[in-house]
């Protein structure tokens, strides 16, 4: 989810690509550096932290003409320091490079580059596409012969990317690649731009072309050519961009919630890529957890707040199905204050997005002392609960902006049920229980784009929803779990009371509450408790209670329900990700019906690092 941008042409191609990394910082923040090239040699500059600190190391420097290009980093490989902040060169200091996305074998790749002599100086993947590079190109080269380095690199590696090269002995000539990482090509008169985001180039142009999986492209100040993978030339149109700069940042939608919702396909990918085998074996080289220490653990407790408890209540159920030990779910702010039971023999999991929330922090620490072998499960490398966990798995979800988490209790949950396949290979669960897993937690970010088409179904229903002063969501096993982040998010940015129950509970005194102007929805993918759901919202629809029922698209509406919400079919563990996905956007619309500040809701804050 890091931001790059690029220049050339006539103006000050450093402080050009700078400025327009300023309207990408919501994409990465851990660091961020450029490197121009000019007067025969590769000049870098780079700085930790946000971008104004490079700025100021830019302040009173020469003007540089030519080619530049700059990134700022959401670290995936290393922690963020200026060792690790992109830009990254060979071994000759002749070419810099600068990359978003993953390289799933850099590892097997660093391995054999260092073995041919070359020496790395950061702990990151990209590097190894600069000593790639290195090897391809020969001697003062033409830009011919960097666009087929560029290609032949491309080809070896697997994995995610967006990538940018200029070469000292290239001033006029940047040559840029892409696989499943965004990059677009901003036009102008004798001078082309470059950025992973179009919100980068509106001060300069409108007029842009968005390069596709496989292309790999040479720009110059009058010329953009663009090749595919094979080295042929294909043509893209230009598009003309209508969008004013504030949606555009947006990726032209209303609100960054949406947006983020949008990009929860990609999350649950990027969190299963390189992780998840195409023969459904699950390999998490970052989770520092031997056999032998899962061999002497005798119990899990998963620990966190707010969003990340609920996709914690989804991992415990897992956890249990599959790895038959006993598995506790706690909130955070409770878990310090309990005295808890905590030791040795204990896996203690502590989940968080930004990795700085300080109740989670406590408890960590508590169980640290206590003895127990703790795991981070965070989504922001380098933060202080993934340096002081004893292991740590990163989400991958990208940066998110607004406040209501959307993709990253997706991608949380997905980590947690690779996580569980991971540790269940030693466990008692059956090879068929976790291939069946396996195939689903793969089909993931499609159910998800197919939960997204549905968009203006869910708008419809939120639309007739939006009177209603009280809300109720409703499940049993998984769908119990799910109904807690459901009601969170509904609360969180329309101002309305909502509450998750376990349905079975519904009539232990909440049904009371039930009447004309109360909404209940009803979570039913599980086929186990299904007529049991249903046998609820009978219950209260004779109570007339507006009743809304979320089912997987196997199932007949039943008609007893208002309004019904459908989901593609998936594994039951996993049905909170897709059903997720759908009520995200029905408290969206709700909110937006009712006209709330949806991305910057009253009374609260991001990351919490106050208890």
């Amino acid at each position: 989810m890091c931001g790059i941008t690029g220049y050339i042409g006539t103006r000050d191609a450093v402080r050009t690509a700078v400025q327009s990394l300023h309207q990408l910082e919501y994409r990465g923040y851990d660091s961020a550096g450029v490197a121009s090239a000019a007067g025969g040699c590769i000049r870098i500059v780079r700085a930790t932290g946000k971008i104004a600190a490079l700025d100021a190391l830019l302040e009173g420097s020469a003007v540089t003409s030519g080619a530049a290009v700059a990134h700022t980093r959401w670290a995936t490989h290393g922690r963020p320091n200026e060792a690790n902040a992109h830009p990254h060169q060979d071994c000759l200091g002749r070419l810099a490079v600068v990359h978003n996305g993953i390289i799933e074998n850099y590892a097997e790749l660093r391995h054999s580059l260092r073995r041919r002599g070359h020496e790395f100086a950061s702990e990151t993947d990209t590097e190894v596409l600069a000593h790639l590079l290195e090897e391809r190109l020969r001697t003062s080269p033409t830009a011919d012969d960097l666009l087929a380095a560029v290609r032949a690199t491309a080809a070896e590696v697997t994995g995610s990317y967006a990538m940018a090269v200029v070469c000292r002995d290239l001033p006029d000539t940047i040559v840029v690649a892409r696989q499943d990482s965004p990059l677009v090509i901003g036009l102008g008169a004798g001078e082309n731009f470059l950025a992973s985001d179009i919100p980068a180039l509106l001060p300069y142009t409108r007029s842009v072309l968005v390069l596709e999986d496989g292309d790999v492209a040479e720009i110059g100040p009058n010329r953009v050519r663009i090749t595919d993978a094979a080295g042929q030339e294909v043509e893209r149109k230009p598009m003309e961009v209508t969008w004013d700069a504030s949606a555009a940042e947006k990726g032209g939608f209303t609100h960054f919630m949406l947006k983020e919702i949008h990009e929860g396909p990609v999350a649950v990918r990027e969190t299963l890529r390189g992780r998840l085998m195409a023969d459904g074996a699950v390999e998490l080289p970052d989770v520092a957890i031997t056999p032998e220490q899962w061999s002497h653990v005798r119990r899990v407790i998963i620990v966190g707040c707010g969003t990340a408890y609920h996709a914690g209540l989804v991992g415990k159920r897992l956890m249990e199905e599959l790895l038959r030990r006993p598995v506790e779910a706690a909130f955070a702010s409770e878990f310090r204050y309990s005295d808890p039971i905590v030791g040795a023999g204990d896996l203690a999991l502590f989940i968080s997005q930004s990795g700085e929330t300080a109740d989670t922090l406590a408890a960590l620490r508590e169980a640290k002392r206590r003895g127990a072998l703790t795991l981070a499960v965070v989504n922001a490398v380098g933060s202080t609960l993934s340096r002081e966990a004893d292991a740590v798995l990163y989400t991958r979800a990208g940066p998110e902006i607004g406040v209501a988490s959307t993709k990253a209790y997706l991608a949380q949950v997905a980590a947690l049920a690779c996580l569980a396949l991971y540790l269940g290979r030693s466990a008692e669960a059956s090879a068929d229980a976790r291939a069946a897993l396996a195939r689903s937690l793969a089909a993931l970010p499609e159910a998800l784009a197919a939960c997204l088409d549905r968009s203006d179904e869910v708008a419809a229903v939120a639309q007739a929803l939006g009177g209603h002063s009280c809300f109720f969501y409703l499940g049993r096993g998984y769908d119990f779990a799910a109904a807690t982040e459901a009601a969170l998010k509904l609360k969180e940015i329309s101002y309305i009371h909502a509450e998750a129950y376990a349905a079975g509970e519904m009539k232990h005194g909440p049904l009371a509450l039930v009447e004309p102007g109360v909404a209940v929805v009803g979570l039913c993918t599980q086929a186990a408790t299904h007529e049991k759901m249903l046998s609820n919202l009978r219950e209260v629809k004779a109570r007339e209670g507006t009743v809304v029922a979320l089912i997987n698209d196997s199932r007949e509406a039943p008609p007893e329900v208002d309004h019904l919400l459908r989901i593609p079919e998936t594994h039951s563990a996993l049905t909170p990700i897709p059903a997720l996905c759908t009520l995200q956007l029905l408290a969206y619309y709700v909110a937006l019906a009712r006209g709330c500040d949806i991305d910057q809701p009253r009374n609260l804050a991001k990351s919490v690092t106050v208890e």
